[in-house]
């Protein structure tokens, strides 16, 4: 899936069939696809580090484009259904530090309806592929005290382990604070035989 233009089908539990790609600026062309990822994301914005409200649309944006924009550093693999995008997936590696190369950091979200599909573990265990074909040898990302879905995904199902907490590292939209949980996964054993 490094190729932008190749699409892989994925047929959901519930039956509907996505198609998995790349997504590229090229994706966003179209006003109407970014507001609607937009909106999605608006509905899950609870355990997400950015606010998705409709008055950060336009800064958003901007932000998100610049973002694909960035081609070797940053791969997203997203899932369309109905030319919609549900879904999303980014693996970010690490060219800036020779000290960190060696680690890729992702995210995930996916649309409230596709939710518990299965789309998680394939969308994950492709950004997984690529990150070992760029040669990384660890991955590493964090999630929200009390996303029980995303502990059950990322560690459970998926094999991150804990590595730690940022205490209320995380002020959410009720005003309350919680920890940010610290999670990783060695793709590349090698690297912990060489401590």
């Amino acid at each position: 899936m490094d190729n932008p233009n190749k699409i892989e089908q994925f047929k959901l539990k519930d039956g509907r069939v996505v198609q998995l790609k790349r997504i590229t600026k090229e994706d966003y062309e179209n006003e109407e696809s970014y507001i609607f990822v937009h909106n999605w994301l608006h509905q899950i914005n609870k355990y997400l580090a950015l606010e998705f409200k409709e008055s950060n649309l336009e800064r958003n944006k901007k932000g998100f484009m610049q973002m694909l924009s960035n081609t070797e550093s940053l791969f997203v693999v997203g899932a369309i259904f109905e030319e919609k995008i549900i879904a999303q997936s980014s693996l970010e590696l690490n060219t800036m530090s020779k000290k960190h190369k060696h680690i890729g950091t992702w995210g995930i979200a996916i649309h409230p309806n596709f939710q518990n599909q299965g789309l998680g573990i394939k969308l994950l265990k492709e950004l997984e592929r690529i990150a070992e074909k760029k040669g990384i040898k660890k991955l590493e990302t964090s999630f929200y005290e009390g996303n029980n879905s995303a502990k059950r995904l990322y560690v459970e199902k998926l094999g991150y382990k804990i590595e730690g907490r940022q205490k209320f590292g995380v002020r959410l939209k009720d005003g309350t604070y919680t920890d940010k949980v610290l999670i990783g996964k060695i793709l590349d054993e090698s690297i912990i035989s060489n401590k």
